[in-house]
């Protein structure tokens, strides 16, 4: 035991001093080794899933598929099947600002302007719309009318107020509308 006493001592000194001198060191250490275990753990509940994915009933597993597959198709396909046709440009046009209006929000005029997309099937409307209200109802404004109509794309948004203390302020939209052209499928 006599023996045993200078070596642990000895032991215990050296480990003091690399705990002082080197604590980055053992930090990254430990990082190391946590970060490690995550991964494994990760890997290890990824092969677990797998397995009872494969324990499944087939049948089980193509009714998983089919409701994931929704998910996974091109955004494209989806997209091209909610555009609205060249010819409802106008009355969705006047939905948005209907939709501004009941809102209380305030605007003069709203530019249209309609441009055909080379090398494609799509029309595009551009909705230039200045408006005047608080920050509340430009915000649920833009929420509504984007959730509404899929085939719209906010192209430029700008504000401005013109003093601190009115909670009025200035906005310009500018929205894309995006239609088949007639005659597309």
């Amino acid at each position: 035991m006599a023996v045993l006493s200078p070596i642990l001592q000895r032991l215990r000194f050296v480990c003091q001093q690399t705990w002082q001198s080197h604590r980055w060191l053992l930090v990254m250490l430990l990082i190391t080794m946590v970060l490690s275990a995550l991964i494994a753990q990760a890997w290890w509940l990824r092969q677990t899933l797998q397995v009872a994915i494969q324990a499944l009933p087939m049948q089980t597993r193509e009714a998983m598929q089919a409701r994931v597959a929704p998910l996974t198709r091109p955004v494209a396909t989806t997209a091209a099947q909610t555009w609205p046709v060249e010819d409802e440009a106008d009355r969705i046009s006047a939905e948005i600002l209907a939709t501004a209006d009941a809102m209380g929000m305030l605007f003069e005029r709203a530019e249209f302007q309609s441009i055909a997309l080379e090398q494609s099937r799509l029309q595009v409307q551009r909705i230039k719309l200045p408006l005047k209200g608080d920050y509340l109802q430009v915000r649920h404004f833009l929420q509504q009318v984007l959730q509404h109509y899929p085939s719209l794309a906010l192209s430029q948004f700008k504000l401005q107020r013109s003093d601190v203390m009115q909670p009025e302020l200035e906005a310009y939209v500018e929205f894309s509308l995006y239609t088949r052209k007639r005659g597309q499928p």
